[in-house]
């Protein structure tokens, strides 16, 4: 007969020394700077601990210096399997203006009142330690799982992709190590992924894509310059109809849970070492389109192009303009009362004593290396202890402070997990 694991069981289990061990171990890895590209002493870290829970421990090599962790947590055999990912890369360097940063977006934990700040702290550097006192949890209470729990770490999921002269490793984001992990096999029946929410439940992302709008000039030189094209003045006209398109995109297609939008992110023309090659000759601009999974992403290039084809039957001098996309990753949508929903608000309440909240629609515009295990048939949830603020409010940063993370919350993810855990892994395959 199965045992029963609680709350209550779970409570004692989690001393006072695991709680330290597990803030601890955050503090580490947020110490570990681990920008994209440049996730390898992370990613060495990560193993070493969890060898030293005396899990079956893997590196799969991504492409040269990147590296995928899979820890396995054997079952006895005929349970379904539960992979808890994350990844190890941050959304920034730590070394972007430094002196105009706060704490939380430096590689260097700060505690403070029942929180931590540093860079990655709560994107996502804790799941691993929250999958950490997880293992721990279930070899303290030791409910005889069937099924394997495989924690997995992932390079490249940080939205960036290559383009332009910006090549290279350290721009190969976006997904590139989930893709990896699942062609080499590496699937569960479920999966948990640790993403900031706050603690709520998410089982659907929208897509996303990066396009690039190029319009052309003619260069001159400054001191004759009336006889250019100016592809800079020629961009803002397509800047205006690209904002009136976005607003169009996200009024038009409607969702009760998910949320599409369009944002412009940056734009580039001419040369700056050389400001007197006037008018400029190109100009790019940098446009990130978040769209719902039942949206094609050839129905999106398409409108797109359709937008900027008009724009050029109306200017003669844009006709010319082009459209390119960059990097596009498909969304996608657990159906509610999934098995996957349903193991997760159990969890949940059990811990909390009350039931899961779900996020609002915009929460759905952002990545997760849910929406590529989904495409390969796992079915997946994010659940994480982050992305919740001091005051309250589910947001990226914490004002000018940035990434932090509530301690509280970390140490009953471990719970959540935890139980998670046992009701899928003893559940039969």
């Amino acid at each position: 007969m199965l045992m029963k694991v609680t709350k209550e069981l779970l409570d004692r289990a989690m001393t006072e020394d695991l709680k330290k061990e597990i803030i601890d171990m955050t503090a580490d890895m947020v110490n570990i700077p681990s920008p994209t590209g440049e996730e390898l002493a992370m990613a060495k870290y990560v193993a070493q601990r969890y060898e030293e829970l005396g899990l079956e421990v893997q590196l799969q090599e991504v492409e040269p210096e990147r590296y995928n962790v899979i820890a396995r947590l054997k079952g006895s055999g005929g349970g379904k399997s539960l992979m808890l990912n994350g990844h190890f890369d941050t959304s920034t360097t730590g070394k972007e203006n430094l002196k105009e940063l706060g704490i939380g977006h430096r590689p260097k934990a700060v505690i403070k009142d029942g929180w931590m700040y540093g860079l990655g702290v709560s994107n996502m550097k804790c799941a691993f330690s929250a999958y950490y006192g997880t293992v721990k949890l279930l070899q303290e209470v030791k409910p005889d799982l069937k099924g394997d729990v495989v924690i997995t770490g992932v390079v490249g999921e940080i939205e960036k992709a290559p383009v332009d002269e910006y090549q290279g490793r350290i721009y190969r984001g976006g997904g590139c190590g989930a893709i990896s992990l699942m062609q080499h096999g590496i699937v569960t029946d479920m999966c948990i992924d640790a993403e900031p929410t706050g603690l709520r439940l998410q089982p659907y992302n929208c897509g996303f894509i990066f396009a690039r709008i190029t319009t052309k000039g003619v260069a001159m030189h400054t001191w004759c310059k009336e006889f250019g094209v100016d592809a800079i003045d020629k961009m803002l006209v397509v800047i205006e109809e690209v904002k009136k398109w976005g607003q169009e995109f996200e009024a038009k297609n409607p969702h009760p849970r998910m949320k599409p939008r369009v944002g412009i992110g940056a734009i580039r023309g001419g040369y700056p070492f050389k400001p007197s090659i006037c008018p400029s000759p190109f100009c790019n601009l940098y446009i990130d389109i978040r769209m719902l999974p039942q949206q094609s992403i050839i129905d999106v290039k398409n409108e797109l192009k359709a937008v900027i084809r008009r724009l050029g039957e109306r200017y003669d001098e844009l006709a010319d303009t082009e459209v390119s996309f960059y990097i596009a990753r498909p969304g996608y949508e657990e159906p509610e009362g999934s098995e996957i929903c349903r193991v997760m608000e159990r969890a949940h309440k059990e811990v909390f004593g009350q039931d899961v909240d779900y996020p609002v629609g915009y929460r759905s515009a952002v990545s997760s290396d849910t929406m590529i295990f989904h495409h390969y048939g796992i079915p997946s949830v994010t659940y994480g202890p982050g992305g919740i603020q001091r005051n309250g409010v589910y947001s990226m940063y914490d004002g000018h402070h940035g990434e932090c993370l509530g301690l509280d919350n970390l140490i009953q993810s471990c719970k959540v997990y935890a139980l998670a855990a046992v009701d899928i892994c003893n559940t039969p395959a």
